[in-house]
């Protein structure tokens, strides 16, 4: 997942001067990079899923972790497509950009944050067995 989040930054800004530059070549690398941002970042959500649904739910819990994706990326698209009809197109398009950056360092900082605290919680056991 830090790495999917961490694909975003070179995603969104290639997509922003794809568009300021009209240039085709630079939207297609903007789309794969974006694609291994979301893919990288969907596996990642799904290992831990996986990890923490118990066996009996599993299958549960994956459906819903699923569901929220897709809604995670069709409800921006709509939303930047409503912000488009009061704002020019590349402005909509860059606030977009912002916003998603944004996602994506607060959550590589929850990440790192989370990360931190088992390796203590994991040094603690180890001190206490």
């Amino acid at each position: 997942m830090f790495s999917g989040a961490g694909c975003v930054f070179p995603a969104v800004g290639l997509l922003i001067g794809a568009e300021l530059l009209r240039s085709m070549p630079m939207l297609a690398v903007a789309a794969a990079v974006g694609g291994a941002a979301m893919a990288l970042s969907y596996r990642g959500s799904l290992q831990v899923v996986n990890e923490i649904a118990p066996q009996e739910k599993r299958a549960e819990m994956v459906s819903s972790s699923l569901m929220v994706c897709y809604l995670g990326n069709a409800i921006p698209v709509l939303g930047v497509g409503l912000l488009a009809t009061d704002l020019s197109a590349p402005t909509a398009h860059v606030l977009f950009a912002i916003v998603v950056a944004g996602l994506a360092v607060t959550a590589i900082f929850t990440g790192m944050v989370g990360r931190k605290r088992e390796r203590q919680r994991q040094q603690l056991r180890l001190t206490v067995s």
